[in-house]
């Protein structure tokens, strides 16, 4: 028996203490420990070692038995940790930064009675396209010929199909929930015959400061577009900045409508509205909020709509004082009760949503989106186990987020989070503004609603903003 022991002791401690090694590296790389916890999981590591050692070495049989099973045990824990550890790494390595491409995907589009089912029954037809598109129109010129007739209107481009005077259109997709907007019946008169897509690559900002806890400005892009790839260009319907100081323990959140009447970072000639910035990137809404406050924006993210509901649902649920009573205008049947509410994914999201039920419309929809990102931050931040499903978290979302955020800040917060369990204070603002009815870069020829932005409530925005990055 004895000799049977002194053969598997060797190997026993040797995996071990490789195990341990490896175990320290890995939690090393993953970087979210703080340094007083990292110091004591060596030291356990260490004790625990020499334990089985000494355990292994005694004469005694029992001692033996007993160094074996801890050996056996401390190698299943091990494996089993250093998979979720090692799932992790891999996961954060491919889940910031994420956002390198930008797609933009071209539909050609008839009427939905017409008899073209397919990009030949076009041939040698009239086909519509935005003064914007002439470069994307050459690719098609290797497949079929058309007459090609030039539009600068968005709507005219589409009224002249629905009227026949065109027999096709072709169009950046992410210029069909504009169309929305003005003409609700769409989906009924149009149908898809061609489709394909054009790849933008984007720069990849390095910043020296990336691995550093300080304060930043992070702009929040939500889509509610008709593609569920969220790389897709797309209106950008929810624009929030989220102001952080780790200094102070302090986050604003600041909202700005879709409506609001900007001038286009880029573009020139009209101003337009925020919502279509989207249309040509994430780039260009965060460049267009830079430029509307005279801020810095340190990162991006653009979210699904959906993002809400997995997340609300992850954290199990958020709290939120609802103002007043009302039925639900995204869930059929809902009552919002006036006072505090519990709410589900999808209820957070039909809420977040919600303009219908009051009067003042979108101005009160962003105070309620407000509401809910505050929610499930402080339920983050609270909840040091919720903190650390950061993994289930994102993996969650899936394709329904994309980012320039690094790694290594999502990492320092995590980990500057877990070692302090500071409490933070959130305060929240939104800007003003007043409805008018002006032509816009998207729709030249014809007015469409619009907010244009109080000023005074611009610039105090933005005094609070830098209050908060500089304090």
């Amino acid at each position: 028996m004895k000799s049977k022991f002194n053969i598997i002791k060797i190997p026993l401690i040797l995996i071990n203490i490789i195990l341990s090694i490896y175990i320290v590296i890995s939690v090393n790389k993953l970087n979210v420990i703080p340094t007083k916890y990292y110091i004591l999981g060596i030291i356990l590591l260490f004790l625990i070692n020499l334990l089985a050692v000494i355990l292994l070495v005694l004469k005694n049989i029992v001692p033996k038995i007993l160094g074996v099973m801890l050996s056996i045990i401390f190698i299943l824990v091990s494996i089993i940790g250093l998979k979720y550890i090692n799932r992790t790494n891999e996961f954060l390595d491919t889940s910031f930064n994420n956002n390198a491409v930008e797609i933009s995907t071209y539909n050609l589009i008839v009427l939905k009675t017409s008899k073209y089912t397919n990009i030949n029954d076009i041939e040698n037809l009239k086909l519509g396209y935005l003064n914007n598109s002439k470069e994307t129109l050459t690719k098609l010129k290797d497949t079929i010929t058309t007459e090609n007739i030039e539009y600068e209107d968005i709507f005219d481009l589409y009224d002249d199909l629905i009227n026949k005077k065109i027999s096709s259109i072709l169009i950046d997709e992410s210029y069909l929930d504009v169309i929305k907007d003005e003409r609700k019946d769409i989906d009924n008169k149009i149908k898809v015959i061609y489709s394909f897509k054009e790849e933008t690559i984007i720069e990849n900002k390095n910043n020296k400061e990336d691995k550093i806890v300080r304060p930043i400005n992070i702009y929040i892009s939500g889509s509610d577009s008709r593609s569920n790839n969220i790389q897709n260009k797309s209106r950008s319907d929810v624009n929030m900045i989220v102001s952080i100081n780790p200094n102070t323990n302090e986050i604003l959140l600041t909202s700005i409508p879709r409506d609001y009447y900007v001038q286009v970072h880029g573009q020139t000639g009209l101003k337009d509205k925020l919502t279509h910035s989207g249309i040509y990137g994430l780039d260009v809404s965060s460049s267009t909020i830079e430029d509307l406050f005279n801020i810095k924006i340190d990162y991006s993210i653009k979210l699904g709509f959906n993002a809400v509901v997995e997340v609300v649902d992850l954290v199990n649920g958020i709290d939120i004082y609802s103002d007043r009573t009302f039925n639900s205008y995204h869930i059929k049947g809902w009552i919002v009760k006036e006072g505090m509410n519990h709410f589900n994914g999808k209820q957070a999201l039909a809420y977040s949503r919600e303009r219908y039920a009051y009067p003042t419309g979108d101005r009160h929809r962003i105070q309620n989106q407000q509401q809910v990102l505050e929610a499930v931050l402080k339920r983050i931040l609270s909840d040091k186990s919720i903190l650390l499903k950061y993994e289930d978290l994102l993996s969650s979302l899936g394709n329904l987020y994309r980012t320039d955020i690094p790694k290594e800040i999502i990492t320092a917060y995590v980990k500057e989070q877990l070692e302090n369990g500071d409490k933070w204070t959130f305060k929240t603002q939104w800007v003003n503004g007043k409805g008018a009815s002006l032509n816009t870069h998207t729709s030249p020829k014809y007015r469409r609603y619009v907010m244009i932005p109080n000023e005074e409530d611009v610039k105090n925005a933005s005094e609070k903003i830098k209050n908060i990055i500089n304090d």
